[in-house]
């Protein structure tokens, strides 16, 4: 055994214990980097047809609250998107909503805003302070179904994704904060000794109609689905 030791070739060995060292110390931040990417990018290829479901339930979400909004403009609701899962994977193939605003036009987003305001402005401020509380009612379900949808299964969404939903869900609740300013003079209101002048929310509420509908086009030019433009 002593012979062994000293024989040893203990210049190889510390050698090799430095380079083996310096190549562990630098693939870390390399490890780091890229093995999360990978990782991600192999779920992503092993879950295609969970992401897709995933995605459709968002854009079925935002469909629907657009679509069943109070507001009505013939010639924005002129063209439909009728939206469906990917013809390249026929087995799994299916109809997954109907938008009745043909969001890939640009136009249509300030038009969207214009038909809001428009609406408020024939109905007197009353009517505007009912219809404001049902709309942040509704925009209210919406942002929750979202966080729950981000949330639960935010690992098999792209970070980009995550970030747009997540920040459409941060100025819904923005606005539903700054909507309680609403509420400031009711006592005063139910004694008799203020009147209702304005309604805080119509622009806020129109300018997030427009955000979903942005949001919807992007969702819906994700390589999980086509589309189809119909007149109406």
């Amino acid at each position: 055994m002593t012979e062994f030791f000293n024989t040893f070739d203990w210049d190889g060995f510390w050698l090799n214990v430095l380079v083996s060292s310096m190549f562990f110390i630098l693939s870390i931040p390399l490890a780091i980097k890229f093995i999360p990417i990978y990782t991600i990018r192999q779920l992503n290829k092993k879950n295609k047809k969970f992401i897709a479901r995933k995605i459709s339930y968002v854009i079925q979400e935002i469909c629907e609250y657009l679509n069943y909004s109070p507001y009505h403009n013939e010639e924005l609701y002129r063209e439909q998107i009728s939206i469906t899962t990917t013809k390249k994977d026929l087995k799994n193939f299916r109809f997954v909503g109907l938008i009745k605003i043909n969001v890939f036009n640009k136009i249509n987003y300030p038009k969207i805003i214009l038909m809001i305001i428009e609406h408020f402005k024939k109905l007197s401020i009353e009517e505007q302070f009912e219809l404001i509380k049902k709309e942040k009612e509704r925009i209210k379900s919406l942002r929750e179904n979202l966080e729950k949808t981000v949330e639960v299964h935010s690992l098999h969404l792209d970070e980009e994704m995550i970030s747009e939903i997540s920040d459409i869900c941060l100025d819904i609740r923005s606005f539903e904060i700054k909507f309680k300013t609403n509420f400031g003079i009711d006592d005063l209101i139910e004694k008799g000794l203020a009147k209702r002048n304005g309604v805080f929310g119509i622009l806020e509420i129109a300018k997030l109609n427009e955000n979903l509908a942005i949001l919807l086009k992007k969702l819906i030019q994700a390589n999980y689905f086509e589309t189809q433009i119909e007149s109406s």
